[in-house]
């Protein structure tokens, strides 16, 4: 074998055990990796803890909206507990002077409960009753009438409207005849045609 020969095998063989070598370093360096990755990926992973603590956030979060909704519960207890009322609890002198003094004149109530309006500064009962009284003045009604019977017709006469369009705000004494008439003729089953036959002096 010559000389340049051997020289070339030389060559061959070196760059053999070279890749040999290369192969070795490569297969370590992938499985350093491997391990690596084996080794991170294999720890239990630390997010279970912050996943916890925003549960146990929206838990802490969610208990304010409890809180608010429970509170519309507490606000409106009150409203519940004390209604505003809308008639005062005791008739009040002019209430019970208003109630006396219908009766003298034979105006009564078809419910007992509708007489407490006379007690309500809310209602335009007080107002009526005035009027009436000082319409009949010294006479009284033959028999008995109902006074919210008189209101009816009255207001019905002026599509809801309790006083006419005077200054003084006085009823309209025409409206208030007619209704008495007709709420008398109502009950008592009677054909009068005038406030003059309904009514007769106070004795």
């Amino acid at each position: 074998m010559t000389e340049p020969e051997k020289e070339s095998e030389k060559q061959q063989g070196i760059s053999k055990e070279a890749w040999t070598a290369i192969s070795a370093i490569a297969v370590a360096l992938i499985g350093g990796i491997v391990t690596i990755f084996a080794t991170i990926y294999g720890k239990p992973s630390p997010s279970p803890p912050p996943s916890n603590s925003p549960s146990q956030s929206s838990t802490t979060s969610s208990s304010p909206s409890t809180s608010l909704s429970q509170s519309p519960t507490i606000s409106s207890s009150p409203s519940e507990t004390t209604p505003v009322p809308t008639v005062p609890p005791s008739a009040s002198p002019s209430a019970q002077r208003l109630a006396q003094a219908l009766d003298s004149v034979n105006i009564d109530f078809s419910e007992s409960k509708l007489r407490d309006h006379l007690n309500n500064p809310f209602s335009n009962y007080p107002q009526f009753a005035e009027g009436c009284l000082k319409l009949l003045n010294n006479q009284r009604l033959k028999k008995k009438v109902y006074f919210d019977v008189i209101f009816w017709n009255y207001t019905q006469e002026l599509r809801g409207k309790v006083t006419s369009d005077s200054p003084d705000g006085d009823l309209n004494t025409n409206i208030v005849k007619a209704a008495m008439v007709k709420a008398y003729n109502t009950r008592n089953g009677s054909n009068a045609l005038s406030f003059g036959d309904i009514v007769e002096p106070k004795q």
